[in-house]
């Protein structure tokens, strides 16, 4: 590219960043809602976001390459690629600035997510102006470019799924360190912790928190909630008739002024009762539920689900020496001791025989999942195997069962699923298990 073209090029980027960051200096997202059109183009933004994202993180990529395998057409190639993940870069940030300014976006963690954009899309310029001249400084902002990246994309994602949507099911080591735990607003007792933020947390803090909240309204704690937004009060104690937050919630989802707004679920007919029952009550935090008349159930806790087998910890050296005296796997299936273990053969399917499932009968009842396809298990096997109490999972695909064996597989009172595939298996013995109580899949492909 001639040398007059490139500085255009870097002159016109540069000028797009530095106006935009003006813009952010002067016009910030505010919480107002603003022209139509603004906010058409302004939700392009989520959509092309991705397309940055995806360019910028493969230059590295093929600089690297370019480095190891002295490949100088990958280095020409990471240009290109760097050239056209800037170009989205900027645009992306513009249309991120729109979308903020005209749909009555605001708070703190919008502000960082756009100012990350900005110095990302000033990052990556950089790159492009010091590609040919500077490679020690290029090397340095191109690594100094993708740690920026991953910032402002976690920034964008907590906006768009909640601080906790990365940490939620983490291992619990991971949780705190990754988004810490939710502040304790008020009593955990309370009726309005209970029975009325996890409502708000579920269906309306996505929008509404302390790093976005649109309409100037925060719904993460008891003080904001009744604190309300930009237009007032959003509760009056004991009038739900002229509570905004009531009036928006029972609207028709086609409404404008629908909440929770922009596609996000509903509130079922459930929690609208326990919202209208709560404003109606005066919204207090602290409310006996007795003292309620129509208040939906509280949804409890959830029973602790029943376990598929006994512990297996104290059998784990017996497990062992099987495992090496039969050359057969036995993996547990979760980390919850209780969830049984699995029979794997996979990997050396001929020294499973009929004789090693009579010589598993020690732990017979804690084996759920038995993967036995292409073992050289027969009839006889089946025998053994009926005596497998927990067994919900059983695949015999590829092996010599038959129809016979079936009568004693019938004996399994909890297996679930089924694989008889290229089995001897008869029409006669399908038809048997069919009927099966309990059984959810039956494969008998290639069968007779």
């Amino acid at each position: 590219m001639p040398l007059r073209v490139r500085a255009g090029i870097l002159g016109l980027g540069s000028a797009a960043i530095l106006l935009l960051a003006i813009l952010l200096i002067y016009a910030p997202p505010d919480g107002r809602e603003r022209a139509e059109l603004a906010q058409f183009l302004g939700r392009f933004h989520p959509l092309l976001v991705h397309i940055p994202i995806a360019l910028l993180l493969l230059v590295p990529i093929l600089e690297g390459v370019a480095l190891l395998q002295k490949r100088e057409h990958l280095r020409r190639s990471a240009g290109f690629v760097l050239a056209l993940g800037t170009a989205a870069a900027i645009a992306t940030a513009w249309l991120g600035w729109l979308l903020a300014w005209s749909g009555s976006y605001e708070g703190s963690r919008v502000m960082r997510h756009m100012w990350g954009g900005v110095i990302l899309a000033a990052a990556s310029l950089a790159c492009c102006g010091l590609g040919r001249w500077k490679r020690s400084a290029y090397a340095a902002v191109l690594v100094a470019m993708v740690g920026l990246l991953l910032w402002t994309s976690d920034q964008g994602g907590k906006l768009t799924h909640g601080d906790f949507f990365l940490s939620e099911h983490s291992p619990e080591p991971l949780r705190h360190w990754l988004a810490g735990e939710p502040p304790s607003q008020v009593d955990p007792a309370s009726f309005y912790a209970l029975r009325v933020q996890p409502i708000f947390q579920d269906k309306c803090v996505l929008c509404h928190n302390a790093g976005k909240f649109k309409g100037k309204l925060r719904l993460d704690t008891y003080e904001h909630v009744m604190q309300g937004g930009k237009d007032g009060p959003v509760i009056h104690p004991g009038a739900t008739a002229t509570s905004e937050l009531f009036r928006r919630i029972t609207l028709s989802p086609e409404s404008k002024d629908f909440m929770p707004a922009e596609g996000k679920p509903a509130l079922s007919a459930a929690e609208i009762k326990i919202i209208e029952l709560w404003i109606a009550a005066g919204a207090p935090i602290q409310l006996e539920e007795s003292a309620i008349q129509g208040l939906p159930p509280s949804p409890g806790q959830k029973p602790a689900a029943e376990p598929l087998t006994a512990d297996y910890r104290p059998q784990a050296q017996a497990i062992a020496a099987l495992e090496s005296s039969l050359g057969v796997r036995l993996v547990p299936r979760s980390q919850n001791p209780t969830d049984g273990l699995i029979l794997r053969t996979a990997s050396a399917p001929v020294r499973c025989d009929d004789a090693t499932l009579t010589q598993l009968a020690p732990v017979a009842n804690l084996i759920v999942d038995a993967e036995l396809a292409r073992t050289g298990v027969t009839d006889k096997g089946m025998q053994a195997l009926a005596g497998f109490s927990n067994l919900r999972f059983l695949d015999l695909s590829g092996t010599a069962v038959t129809s016979a064996g079936v009568r004693e597989i019938m004996k399994l009172g909890k297996l679930e699923s089924l694989n008889l595939t290229e089995t001897k298996v008869t029409r006669d013995g399908v038809a048997a298990l069919q009927a099966k109580p309990g059984l959810k899949r039956l494969y008998f492909f290639g069968t007779h």
